[in-house]
């Protein structure tokens, strides 16, 4: 392996390269990493609006909330700034087409050197490399230029941004608090509204039954059937539900009328429905 010494051109020429190629792929990961300030900015972003009302319809007065929210737009002013100037494009130079070399260039250098001497072909290859290098310095000066700028851009907003949330998440209590607050009072109100209609339902139920009460016709006593020790006179008749067959109808039996007689349903043998039909037209009639 031979040793690389600064003297020679060709070693000149390849870390002159190298160091352009480490520029622009340190250049490009800058701009990539603009999503960690996105990230931040979105997540201000989320409660920024509702802060804000806070402020402007003089809900929340607290001087350090006041205070918190001035240093917060100050510090996200700073971060805004660096950050659209991170994004704007910077000059960046890249190499030409080799063709300027072996062809523009090395003929201009043939007018210039003799051709009479016998190593005018080394002579003018070494000031084409000359040229060559004396480019490739240029390019990684501006690119240097360009990365420097760049990275100072990057790191003011992302601290700027980072030194924002400090101040935002002040505002951010106040807000969650206030929030709360309001919460507990609308559970108080709905609370006493449920309370006062429970009452309102109460008292109409209790009027309601007051009016029935008082409307109702007097309790009916007595009972067809003829029990064994008990006072028919004082019994309280009970009806059943009669439902109509293959229907949901329901209908409650009306009070037994007077000229009912049970005598005529004691003997299921000689009962019929035109006996009992014949006895009932018998008795309105």
């Amino acid at each position: 392996m031979s040793q690389k010494s600064f003297y020679d051109l060709e070693y000149l020429i390849e870390i002159n390269e190298k160091r352009i190629e480490e520029y622009i792929s340190a250049y490009q990961k800058i701009l990539e990493r603009l999503t960690n300030i996105v990230i931040v900015y979105s997540a201000l972003a989320i409660f920024f609006i509702p802060i804000c009302q806070d402020l402007f319809q003089s809900e929340i007065t607290h001087w350090l909330f006041i205070s918190s929210f001035v240093i917060f737009v100050g510090l996200f002013s700073f971060s805004l700034y660096f950050t659209i100037r991170l994004i704007i494009p910077e000059d960046v130079a890249y190499l030409g087409s080799p063709k300027r070399y072996y062809n523009t260039l090395r003929w201009e250098y043939e007018q210039l050197i003799e051709k009479q001497s016998f190593d005018w072909q080394e002579n003018i290859d070494k000031q084409l490399q000359a040229s060559y290098v004396g480019e490739l310095e240029r390019i990684l000066t501006t690119n240097i230029r360009a990365f420097v700028k760049k990275s100072s851009f990057y790191y003011n907003a992302l601290t700027f941004s980072l030194l924002s949330a400090v101040p935002f998440l002040i505002c951010l209590g106040f807000h969650i608090m206030k929030k709360e607050d309001k919460i507990q009072k609308v559970k108080i109100i709905k609370q006493e509204k449920i309370l006062n209609l429970h009452l309102y339902k109460l008292d109409s139920i209790m009027y309601d039954a007051k009016k029935t009460n008082s409307g109702k016709p007097p309790i009916k006593f007595g009972t067809t059937s003829n029990l064994p020790g008990v006072d028919n006179s004082k019994v309280i008749p009970s009806s059943p539900f009669i439902i109509r067959e293959n229907s949901s109808k329901i209908r409650k039996m009306k009070d037994v009328p007077a000229w009912w007689d049970e005598d005529d349903f004691k003997d299921h043998n000689s009962w019929s429905l035109l006996s009992v039909l014949n006895k009932y037209f018998k008795k309105l009639f």
